[in-house]
């Protein structure tokens, strides 16, 4: 498991101790979007109501996404988490009303397109029961790094695993 290191790096630079002893994986991966006009509900946002305008496509975004964007919603995830598990090859384990799924997390996440108020692949009802990795590569390392504005418990502007 030390070649997993690169999740505890993650989880340590990603938030306070009183946040990581209460955070659960799933909760992590679930977090919504830290975009100011998104948590702003006097502001028009596709995420909370589609069709009513993304304001930070043409306002302040600079800590927004440059990938996976569209015309109608340019917000970011803010899981710092997720970032080693899509690079590790993780798989969400869900289970449903009527069965049982295992999603590949490049799967999971869906882009904004045409309906950015739907952020992942869960239906109503879904509860994420596990998360699973593969075995590690012998002799394989990972590192996490992360690039924001101050040192302590700040969203990442840029985070990459490798």
């Amino acid at each position: 498991m030390k070649d997993y290191a690169v999740l505890s790096q993650a989880l340590l630079a990603g938030a306070s101790a009183q946040l990581r002893n209460m955070a659960s994986t799933a909760g992590n991966l679930l977090q919504r979007t830290r975009c100011m006009y998104f948590r702003d509900t006097a502001m028009p946002c596709n995420k909370r109501q589609p069709g009513s305008g993304c304001p930070a496509i043409a306002g302040s975004n600079r800590t927004l996404a440059i990938l996976g964007t569209s015309n109608k919603c340019i917000a970011t995830n803010p899981s710092d988490m997720c970032v080693a598990m899509a690079a590790l090859e993780a798989t969400v384990h869900i289970q449903g009303a009527k069965e049982s799924r295992a999603v590949p997390i490049a799967e999971f996440y869906l882009l904004p397109g045409d309906t950015p108020d739907v952020e992942t692949v869960l239906q109503p009802g879904d509860l994420i029961t596990h998360v699973t990795l593969p075995a590690p590569i012998a002799g394989s390392k990972q590192v996490y790094l992360k690039l924001r504005d101050r040192a302590s418990y700040e969203f990442a502007l840029a985070s990459r695993r490798w």
